[in-house]
């Protein structure tokens, strides 16, 4: 009876134990988890990433993992980080636009095609924006712009082209378009690579010759529309169509156009044709004639590269004449012969501004007209002319009259050459050797400005090299 009063009592002290273990292990418990869950640290994705790699614990980034929460397509492709670049700029660019564009949450491919080109703009495009291949759409431009923009390399020629993308289409809010043309806009002047020496571009055919490194680019190949971006880059210096197309030739045209005016106003050098340091016709020479802005430089090469009207094909009509204005105060004729007069047969590195026939004329370029206009304007005190915009139209109407004065005498102004009420016209030069040149002239008597013998006898090889000069179309201005 003892034994059995002594194993109840135990047992029941034994189970009074165990209910206290269990109420303090669950406040214990309770405790814990209190503390633990007040204990909150907020980390990005990015931070994040670096932990689940670290020290190689993983074999897998993150950043793989997230489309599948978002409910998009996870390409292999996109596995391979995008790369680090040796230009600042360039990997500035990479950053802001390329790993941070929210245009590329869907396209993968155009974002690594991207970085693969700026990788390859990164190792090869320091190379000058402009090639001076006979053929090529750049081989037509004048020695100056060639200076201007040998001043900016391929690679920033490619991000500056780049940027006016972006912001074109994104005041257009056209962000969908904006993946896919900024292949387009990076790659648009690969084909000036010096490893494409040889290649089509020996050719002058530098954008078809950009196909070739996007070739070698399997992203590229995989992008739905390649085809699309391609055929951008072969007409971006011609009439591209589609808003893809339409969108990379004026980035271009933008950048282009910067480029011109900051490097005109960075300091190039300026040497008049007249001026005692015309020295040097070296083709490495910058030869700018002066000028009361400083854009003039950059307007006329302009003019040079982006000629919409000649690419177009556009015939200007009658309506587009301009009418006759009052320049009394400032115009003398005698004195603008004179200052017309050193441009004659005077070679600008391989370019050219006038030149004498042997048939008794002198073709002068409208902008050469335009300089001595705004000069003798200027030193007359007229301002409105000699500051004047320059793509103001009125400037035609300033060269229509200055034309038009030499009309009223019989031998300053081949008159048979172009018609009444024109200050030039469009005439195609005929060479032994090489292709023709098209180009807007306004034709003067050679007499006027001396002996034609003694013009003739001073022309350079490339001017020798004229066999004729004949009108073309019917577009005059």
């Amino acid at each position: 009876m003892m034994l059995s009063w002594m194993n109840n009592a135990h047992i029941e002290i034994l189970l009074m134990l165990a209910a206290a273990l269990i109420v303090l292990a669950t406040f214990v418990f309770m405790v814990g988890r209190k503390k633990e869950t007040t204990v909150i640290k907020e980390i990005s994705l990015r931070e994040l990433a670096v932990l689940w790699t670290k020290e190689g614990k993983k074999s897998i980034h993150i950043a793989e993992l997230s489309p599948l929460w978002r409910d998009e397509k996870l390409i292999n492709d996109s596995r391979q980080p995008l790369p680090v670049l040796e230009n600042s700029r360039a990997q500035a660019f990479l950053e802001k636009y390329i790993r941070k564009g929210t245009w590329f949450k869907k396209s993968p491919l155009q974002r690594k095609a991207c970085g693969r080109i700026l990788q390859i703009l990164d190792t090869e495009g320091l190379c000058p924006s402009v090639v001076n291949i006979s053929g090529d759409v750049e081989g037509s431009w004048d020695e100056n712009t060639y200076q201007i923009l040998s001043r900016t390399t391929l690679l920033n020629h490619s991000l500056n082209v780049a940027e006016q993308v972006i912001k074109l289409l994104g005041d257009n809010k056209a962000w969908h378009v904006i993946p896919d043309t900024l292949v387009a806009a990076l790659g648009h002047d690969l084909g000036k690579l010096e490893s494409m020496r040889g290649y089509l571009y020996s050719l002058g055919e530098h954008p078809l010759a950009a196909g070739r490194p996007l070739a070698g680019i399997d992203e590229f190949k995989k992008i739905p529309k390649k085809e699309e971006i391609l055929r951008a880059i072969k007409l971006h210096h011609k009439m591209p169509d589609g808003l893809l197309g339409k969108t990379l030739k004026k980035a271009d045209q933008l950048a282009r156009q910067q480029e011109l005016e900051d490097n005109v106003s960075e300091g190039v050098e300026e040497t008049h044709p007249e001026s005692e340091s015309k020295g040097t016709t070296d083709a490495n020479a910058s030869i700018i004639p002066n000028s009361t802005d400083k854009a003039a430089a950059a307007w006329q090469a302009q003019s040079d590269i982006f000629d919409e009207s000649r690419v177009a094909g556009k015939d200007k009509s009658a309506t587009d004449v301009p009418k006759l204005m009052n320049i009394s105060s400032w115009f003398d004729a005698e004195h603008f012969l004179n200052e017309l007069k050193p441009y004659i047969n005077k070679m600008y590195g391989r370019r050219f501004l006038a030149f004498s026939t042997a048939d008794g004329h002198v073709y002068f370029q409208a902008k050469v007209l335009e300089e001595v206009a705004r000069k003798m304007a200027e030193k007359a005190g007229c301002m409105e002319i000699a500051t004047m915009a320059h793509k103001d139209p009125t400037m035609r109407q300033v060269l229509l009259s200055v034309v038009q004065k030499f009309r009223a005498e019989p031998d300053i102004i081949a008159r048979g050459l172009i018609k009444d009420n024109f200050f030039g016209g469009y005439f195609e030069v005929t060479r032994k050797i090489g292709k023709p040149i098209k180009g807007f002239y306004t034709p003067f008597h050679a007499e006027v400005f001396g002996s034609i013998a003694e013009m003739e006898q001073g022309k350079s090889d490339t001017l020798r090299n004229i066999q004729k000069i004949s009108p073309y179309l019917s577009r005059e201005s």
